[in-house]
């Protein structure tokens, strides 16, 4: 989702003001959570509109504080997997900001990088401490004199008033991360006001914005289970959908890029909206799963009648189906859809796995938007890994 444009301005300084009481939520605030003693389930934005908030555990693994945590949704009726690097709550909008990269100069339309040991070293013009940072980058060519040394130029005021040439370029999704986090992404270094940071490189095409560089974001959709207390609940074990379009406006395909056209380029920033299951809904959760545990210990519905097919079948069978739901009419006999009855026919089901068909078969006056949104890159779709280019 590239949408290369003009930038509006090429300092971060004279972004629009934050609004009031924002809260953004780095990687560097979650494992200074984790020294200070946070438990995995610490949650970030509790009161935000996402029941039980975003614990920690979901962005970092709590065991060495610096790997990423896959999770999983559903896209397009494809299987999908993704990281959280940043949360932000109340912020209205996040802008792109430019991170410059010395060139020495061009052949053919192709920018030269200044590398140093064989890699490129971005500038970044805003920190992870700044109401204004976000991981969203135009990258930025300044023209430098060929003999430029490598790590002479570390800072964004330096190429400011270095008077170079400067070619805005595409957008790159690329978070700064405490040194050592790993598990996705390509990890580089580039600089920040003088110092080496490091950053996870997700590609290009993976956010568009406005002229006034803001940052379009999609709905992340999180179902909740009502329970005995009447408050809606957000099981972990629930997949999620994500979204292709605004609310309410024409999903399209994600852009396919690096040649093969098959490689899809998905959002990677969301507003978390919540979707109520309905009655009329059913969630698969088999007698035996931890998701039938916590559906009970929440007093929902959980369903013991399924089938010795699919009670007898190893768990790591039936994974992909867990906490999937689906709108297939009900057998009053079992209270469950006809398709339930057996693993060959789970496919068969009706299930929610993308937005288009969430927005006409479910109640969407039920969908409430959340004011937390976040990066979460697609880094796998269908089985295949969403490499970075």
């Amino acid at each position: 989702m590239l949408a290369v444009g003009a930038v509006a301005t090429l300092g971060a300084c004279s972004q629009g003001a934050a609004p009031a009481d924002p809260k953004l939520w780095t990687l560097f605030d979650v494992q200074a959570l984790y020294a200070a003693g946070a438990p995995a389930t610490r949650a970030l934005a509790p009161n935000d509109g996402l029941p039980g908030g975003i614990p920690l555990g979901q962005l970092l693994d709590v065991t060495d504080g610096s790997t990423l945590v896959p999770r999983h949704a559903w896209a397009d009726g494809y299987q999908t997997s993704y990281v959280t690097t940043e949360v932000w709550s109340s912020f209205d909008r996040v802008w792109m900001q430019p991170a410059y990269v010395p060139v020495t100069g061009w052949q053919g339309g192709t920018p030269q990088k200044l590398l140093d040991g064989g890699a490129w070293h971005p500038i970044f013009s805003v920190g992870p401490r700044s109401g204004f940072y976000s991981p969203f980058w135009q990258i930025v060519y300044a023209d430098v004199p060929a003999d430029t040394p490598p790590g002479a130029l570390t800072s964004a005021r330096q190429i400011l008033d270095g008077g170079y040439r400067l070619t805005p370029s595409e957008g790159r999704t690329m978070p700064l991360v405490p040194a050592g986090v790993t598990g996705a992404g390509n990890p580089g270094t580039g600089w920040l006001d003088g110092a080496a940071i490091s950053f996870l490189d997700f590609g290009t095409a993976t956010f568009t914005w406005d002229a006034a560089n803001v940052v379009q974001e999609i709905p992340l959709y999180v179902f909740t289970v009502v329970g005995d207390d009447g408050q809606p609940h957000v099981l972990s074990e629930m997949p999620k959908v994500l979204g292709t379009a605004p609310p309410g406006l024409p999903a399209g395909s994600p852009p396919n890029v690096g040649g093969d056209g098959l490689t899809p380029r998905y959002s990677a920033y969301w507003r978390l909206y919540t979707v109520v299951v309905p009655s009329f809904a059913t969630i698969f959760a088999p007698p035996n799963s931890d998701l039938a545990t916590d559906l009970r210990n929440i007093g929902a519905p959980a369903s013991d009648k399924y089938s010795a097919d699919i009670a007898g079948q190893d768990p790591a069978a039936l994974a992909q189906f867990i906490g999937r739901v689906s709108v297939t009419p009900v057998d009053p006999s079992t209270g469950l859809p006809p398709c339930f009855a057996a693993l060959a026919s789970l496919p068969s089901c009706h299930w929610i796995e993308v937005q288009a068909d969430l927005e006409a078969n479910l109640d969407v006056s039920t969908n409430q938007a959340t004011s937390i949104t976040v990066t979460c890159p697609v880094i796998e779709a269908n089985a295949s890994p969403v490499a970075p280019l």
